[in-house]
Protein backbone atom coordinates (compact mmCIF):
# COMPACT_ATOMS: atom_id res chain seq x y z
CA UNK A 1 0.00 0.00 0.00
CA UNK A 2 1.65 3.02 -0.99
CA UNK A 3 2.02 6.05 1.83
CA UNK A 4 0.93 9.10 1.64
CA UNK A 5 2.81 12.47 0.25
CA UNK A 6 4.68 14.04 3.38
CA UNK A 7 5.50 16.96 2.21
CA UNK A 8 4.21 19.46 -0.74
CA UNK A 9 6.84 18.03 -3.24
CA UNK A 10 6.37 14.91 -3.05
CA UNK A 11 2.50 15.45 -2.83
CA UNK A 12 3.46 17.54 -6.49
CA UNK A 13 5.07 14.78 -7.88
CA UNK A 14 1.98 12.22 -7.21
CA UNK A 15 -0.14 14.57 -8.63
CA UNK A 16 1.60 14.82 -11.78
CA UNK A 17 2.36 10.81 -11.92
CA UNK A 18 -1.60 10.11 -11.67
CA UNK A 19 -3.10 12.98 -13.40
CA UNK A 20 -0.78 13.79 -16.08
CA UNK A 21 -3.05 15.00 -19.04
CA UNK A 22 -5.56 16.16 -16.94
CA UNK A 23 -6.50 19.76 -16.30
CA UNK A 24 -4.87 21.39 -13.15
CA UNK A 25 -5.58 25.10 -13.36
CA UNK A 26 -7.80 27.43 -15.63
CA UNK A 27 -7.39 30.87 -16.14
CA UNK A 28 -10.35 32.85 -17.72
CA UNK A 29 -10.41 36.29 -17.84
CA UNK A 30 -13.74 38.26 -19.04
CA UNK A 31 -12.20 41.25 -19.09
CA UNK A 32 -9.85 40.70 -22.30
CA UNK A 33 -11.62 36.84 -22.95
CA UNK A 34 -8.50 35.27 -22.08
CA UNK A 35 -8.31 31.62 -21.15
CA UNK A 36 -5.41 29.58 -20.41
CA UNK A 37 -5.97 25.91 -19.63
CA UNK A 38 -2.14 23.96 -17.80
CA UNK A 39 -2.94 20.57 -17.28
CA UNK A 40 -0.50 19.13 -14.58
CA UNK A 41 1.99 18.28 -16.94
CA UNK A 42 1.97 21.23 -18.12
CA UNK A 43 2.16 23.13 -14.94
CA UNK A 44 5.03 20.54 -13.90
CA UNK A 45 7.11 21.99 -17.26
CA UNK A 46 6.29 25.54 -16.14
CA UNK A 47 7.32 24.55 -11.81
CA UNK A 48 10.50 22.48 -12.79
CA UNK A 49 11.70 25.30 -15.08
CA UNK A 50 10.72 27.48 -12.97
CA UNK A 51 12.84 25.11 -9.59
CA UNK A 52 15.82 25.00 -12.12
CA UNK A 53 16.29 28.87 -12.21
CA UNK A 54 16.15 28.87 -8.56
CA UNK A 55 18.37 26.14 -8.00
CA UNK A 56 20.77 26.73 -10.92
CA UNK A 57 20.62 30.62 -11.00
CA UNK A 58 19.98 31.86 -7.79
CA UNK A 59 21.71 28.88 -5.75
CA UNK A 60 19.02 29.31 -3.31
CA UNK A 61 19.57 27.64 0.25
CA UNK A 62 16.98 25.39 1.54
CA UNK A 63 14.86 28.05 3.87
CA UNK A 64 15.61 31.15 1.32
CA UNK A 65 12.39 33.19 1.55
CA UNK A 66 10.59 33.64 -1.61
CA UNK A 67 8.18 37.41 -1.39
CA UNK A 68 5.26 36.55 -3.57
CA UNK A 69 3.58 39.76 -3.99
CA UNK A 70 0.66 38.66 -7.19
CA UNK A 71 -2.48 38.03 -7.43
CA UNK A 72 -4.33 35.11 -7.99
CA UNK A 73 -3.48 33.74 -11.52
CA UNK A 74 -1.96 30.86 -13.18
CA UNK A 75 1.66 32.35 -12.89
CA UNK A 76 1.09 32.82 -9.27
CA UNK A 77 0.45 29.69 -8.55
CA UNK A 78 3.67 28.36 -10.42
CA UNK A 79 5.87 30.13 -8.01
CA UNK A 80 4.01 29.21 -4.77
CA UNK A 81 4.65 25.82 -6.06
CA UNK A 82 8.16 25.74 -7.44
CA UNK A 83 10.17 27.20 -4.48
CA UNK A 84 8.60 24.34 -2.16
CA UNK A 85 10.63 21.95 -4.74
CA UNK A 86 14.13 23.22 -3.90
CA UNK A 87 13.23 23.45 -0.16
CA UNK A 88 12.84 26.96 -0.03
CA UNK A 89 9.69 29.05 1.98
CA UNK A 90 7.18 30.40 0.18
CA UNK A 91 6.31 34.18 1.86
CA UNK A 92 2.74 35.62 0.27
CA UNK A 93 2.46 39.21 0.66
CA UNK A 94 5.25 38.51 3.85
CA UNK A 95 7.61 40.95 5.10
CA UNK A 96 9.74 42.01 2.04
CA UNK A 97 13.15 43.07 4.05
CA UNK A 98 13.13 39.27 5.09
CA UNK A 99 12.96 38.11 2.09
CA UNK A 100 15.84 36.84 0.22
CA UNK A 101 14.14 37.12 -3.28
CA UNK A 102 11.03 38.91 -4.48
CA UNK A 103 8.02 37.69 -7.17
CA UNK A 104 5.60 40.65 -7.95
CA UNK A 105 2.49 41.30 -9.80
CA UNK A 106 3.02 43.99 -12.77
CA UNK A 107 0.50 46.31 -10.83
CA UNK A 108 2.77 49.54 -9.29
CA UNK A 109 1.61 48.44 -5.88
CA UNK A 110 2.50 45.01 -5.97
CA UNK A 111 5.90 46.05 -7.58
CA UNK A 112 6.57 48.55 -4.76
CA UNK A 113 5.97 46.27 -2.24
CA UNK A 114 8.85 43.75 -3.69
CA UNK A 115 11.09 46.50 -3.90
CA UNK A 116 11.61 46.36 -0.33
CA UNK A 117 13.20 43.09 -1.10
CA UNK A 118 17.54 43.68 -1.21
CA UNK A 119 17.92 39.90 -3.21
CA UNK A 120 16.87 39.25 -6.61
CA UNK A 121 13.56 40.38 -8.19
CA UNK A 122 11.48 38.94 -10.49
CA UNK A 123 8.55 40.59 -12.44
CA UNK A 124 5.06 38.30 -13.73
CA UNK A 125 3.58 40.05 -16.64
CA UNK A 126 -0.10 38.17 -16.11
CA UNK A 127 -0.37 38.71 -19.65
CA UNK A 128 -2.37 36.70 -22.08
CA UNK A 129 -0.47 33.72 -23.57
CA UNK A 130 2.61 34.11 -20.95
CA UNK A 131 3.73 37.39 -22.98
CA UNK A 132 6.70 39.31 -21.58
CA UNK A 133 6.38 43.16 -20.67
CA UNK A 134 7.21 45.49 -23.46
CA UNK A 135 8.71 47.42 -20.75
CA UNK A 136 10.47 45.72 -18.04
CA UNK A 137 9.82 47.27 -14.37
CA UNK A 138 13.21 49.20 -13.27
CA UNK A 139 14.49 46.96 -10.60
CA UNK A 140 13.03 43.61 -11.96
CA UNK A 141 13.88 40.57 -14.43
CA UNK A 142 10.92 39.56 -16.58
CA UNK A 143 10.23 36.47 -15.26
CA UNK A 144 8.69 34.82 -18.36
CA UNK A 145 11.95 35.57 -20.22
CA UNK A 146 14.71 34.44 -17.93
CA UNK A 147 12.59 31.09 -17.16
CA UNK A 148 12.69 30.24 -20.77
CA UNK A 149 16.69 28.72 -21.03
CA UNK A 150 16.09 26.55 -18.17
CA UNK A 151 15.31 22.94 -18.61
CA UNK A 152 11.80 20.95 -18.02
CA UNK A 153 12.90 18.34 -15.72
CA UNK A 154 13.89 19.07 -11.77
CA UNK A 155 15.68 17.27 -9.39
CA UNK A 156 16.49 18.97 -6.01
CA UNK A 157 19.86 18.83 -4.30
CA UNK A 158 18.12 19.01 -0.94
CA UNK A 159 14.37 17.78 -1.23
CA UNK A 160 12.04 19.31 1.14
CA UNK A 161 10.90 16.87 4.85
CA UNK A 162 7.69 17.31 6.61
CA UNK A 163 9.00 19.26 8.69
CA UNK A 164 10.33 21.77 6.43
CA UNK A 165 9.31 25.55 6.82
CA UNK A 166 6.96 25.98 3.53
CA UNK A 167 4.81 29.07 3.78
CA UNK A 168 4.79 32.23 6.08
CA UNK A 169 1.45 33.30 7.18
CA UNK A 170 0.43 37.00 7.40
CA UNK A 171 1.49 36.89 11.17
CA UNK A 172 5.09 35.91 9.85
CA UNK A 173 4.52 32.33 11.15
CA UNK A 174 6.22 29.54 9.17
CA UNK A 175 4.13 26.82 8.35
CA UNK A 176 6.28 23.50 7.60
CA UNK A 177 5.22 20.82 4.95
CA UNK A 178 3.49 18.75 6.93
CA UNK A 179 1.04 21.95 8.44
CA UNK A 180 0.02 23.03 5.16
CA UNK A 181 -1.03 19.13 4.08
CA UNK A 182 -2.75 19.52 7.23
CA UNK A 183 -4.79 22.64 6.31
CA UNK A 184 -5.67 21.30 3.03
CA UNK A 185 -6.80 17.85 3.66
CA UNK A 186 -10.61 17.40 3.22
CA UNK A 187 -11.24 20.85 2.47
CA UNK A 188 -12.41 19.65 -1.44
CA UNK A 189 -13.84 16.51 -2.82
CA UNK A 190 -11.59 14.27 -4.19
CA UNK A 191 -11.26 15.07 -7.96
CA UNK A 192 -13.31 17.98 -7.91
CA UNK A 193 -13.54 20.81 -10.34
CA UNK A 194 -13.87 24.08 -8.37
CA UNK A 195 -14.64 27.38 -10.19
CA UNK A 196 -13.43 30.36 -7.82
CA UNK A 197 -13.93 34.10 -8.59
CA UNK A 198 -10.14 35.83 -8.54
CA UNK A 199 -12.36 39.07 -6.37
CA UNK A 200 -13.11 36.39 -3.51
CA UNK A 201 -9.92 35.06 -3.20
CA UNK A 202 -6.14 35.99 -2.88
CA UNK A 203 -3.02 35.71 -2.78
CA UNK A 204 -1.87 35.28 0.68
CA UNK A 205 -1.48 32.18 2.71
CA UNK A 206 -4.74 31.18 3.57
CA UNK A 207 -5.45 32.23 -0.19
CA UNK A 208 -2.94 29.82 -1.56
CA UNK A 209 -4.35 26.99 0.40
CA UNK A 210 -8.03 27.20 -0.61
CA UNK A 211 -7.43 27.78 -4.40
CA UNK A 212 -4.64 25.89 -4.69
CA UNK A 213 -2.77 23.87 -2.27
CA UNK A 214 -6.18 22.26 -1.32
CA UNK A 215 -7.72 21.37 -4.52
CA UNK A 216 -3.90 19.58 -5.37
CA UNK A 217 -4.32 18.01 -2.12
CA UNK A 218 -7.75 16.73 -3.47
CA UNK A 219 -5.89 15.71 -6.87
CA UNK A 220 -8.79 18.29 -8.31
CA UNK A 221 -8.46 21.53 -10.69
CA UNK A 222 -9.33 25.11 -10.36
CA UNK A 223 -11.09 27.48 -12.53
CA UNK A 224 -9.63 30.95 -11.37
CA UNK A 225 -12.05 33.69 -12.79
CA UNK A 226 -11.59 37.11 -13.32
CA UNK A 227 -14.15 39.61 -13.35
CA UNK A 228 -17.63 38.39 -14.78
CA UNK A 229 -21.11 38.67 -12.72
CA UNK A 230 -23.20 36.12 -11.45
CA UNK A 231 -25.00 35.48 -14.60
CA UNK A 232 -21.92 35.14 -16.09
CA UNK A 233 -19.79 33.17 -13.42
CA UNK A 234 -22.76 30.61 -13.53
CA UNK A 235 -23.04 30.29 -17.49
CA UNK A 236 -19.01 29.68 -17.14
CA UNK A 237 -19.66 26.81 -14.91
CA UNK A 238 -21.79 25.07 -16.91
CA UNK A 239 -19.12 25.17 -19.52
CA UNK A 240 -16.43 24.10 -17.37
CA UNK A 241 -18.33 21.61 -16.07
CA UNK A 242 -17.09 23.20 -12.36
CA UNK A 243 -18.64 23.83 -9.16
CA UNK A 244 -18.76 27.33 -8.57
CA UNK A 245 -17.70 27.64 -5.10
CA UNK A 246 -17.10 31.17 -3.09
CA UNK A 247 -14.39 31.20 -0.64
CA UNK A 248 -15.01 34.74 0.84
CA UNK A 249 -14.44 35.62 4.60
Amino acid sequence: MATEPSDLAALWRTCVGRNGPRPFLTFHDFGTGERVELSYATMDNWTSKTANLIQDELLADPGSRFLLAAPPHWMTAVWAIAPLLCSAVVSPWGDAARARYAVAGPEEEQLEYARACRGERYALSLLPLGRPFAEVPEGFADYVVEVRVHGDRFAAFDPPNADAPALTTQSGEALTHREVLEKAAGRVEAGARLLIPVEQTSADAEGLIDWLYAPMAAGGSVVLARGGDAEQLARLAEVEKAQLVSVER
